[in-house]
């Protein structure tokens, strides 16, 4: 019983903390701090953060990732910042880090709620069985590919019977293509404002390669498995 009255006060302080947050977000206007003809006085404020900045900006992450706010800004934000390696660094470990913790908020909070009132549909127990066997694959494929927004993702995962292992590492490796665009788009950026240099054509290679890389292995898996999710 006290387990239950405890469930259930954290499911009223997930949607206040949310719903504070989404508040805050539009009553001080938020969204105009999220351009790229602000990105050089937001900058500035990270600067002064220190060491401390890579941290403020995985904080946003879970908050906006909690919230279900686009976090793109903040993965542009990054290469700009912080340059091409390291940039892509903290924002694919803010990425993760709000994904998680949106992820196990969610099966801890609602997944029973979830599965005593959808768990015995179907369409719902085909979904299971084929993330039972394939996945980290599904994973991998929706990160990589984008068909569905991010922040969907990151509840629909945790009302699944998915294991956090496996949905960590499909999403660790599926975002790599998604992270490393937003930061190059940021880098440049820094690069022009900085220079007149015209854009670094390697970096344009390189994003190529690695889209082209990563598609090609998609469509092995494709292929291999015939689809993601079939009949047994």
């Amino acid at each position: 019983m006290n387990e239950l009255l405890n469930k259930r006060n954290l499911q009223i302080a997930f949607f206040i903390t949310t719903g504070i947050i989404i508040g805050l977000f539009f009553y001080f206007d938020l969204r105009t701090f999220f351009r790229v003809e602000n990105i050089e006085m937001v900058r500035n404020y990270f600067l002064n953060l220190g060491m401390a900045a890579p941290f403020y900006m995985i904080l946003m992450y879970i908050l906006f990732n909690l919230a279900a706010i686009p976090r793109v800004f903040f993965t542009i934000f990054s290469g700009y910042v912080f340059g091409l390696f390291y940039g892509f660094l903290f924002a694919w470990l803010a990425t993760l880090a709000g994904l998680i913790v949106t992820f196990i908020s969610i099966r801890y909070l609602f997944k029973d709620k979830f599965e005593k009132k959808f768990g015995k549909k179907e369409i719902i127990e085909k979904l299971n069985k084929q993330i039972e066997k394939r996945g980290v694959f599904i994973v991998i494929f929706f990160r990589a590919i984008y068909v569905v927004p991010s922040s969907i993702l990151n509840y629909s995962f945790g009302f699944t019977k998915i294991k956090t292992s496996t949905y960590l590492l499909g999403s660790g490796i599926g975002f790599i293509p998604v992270v490393f665009i937003n930061v190059y788009a940021g880098f440049e950026i820094g690069r022009n404002l900085s220079s007149e240099n015209n854009i670094n054509f390697n970096y344009v290679f390189i994003t190529i390669a690695v889209l082209g890389i990563l598609y090609f292995l998609l469509k092995q898996l494709i292929k291999k498995k015939k689809t993601f999710i079939s009949k047994n």
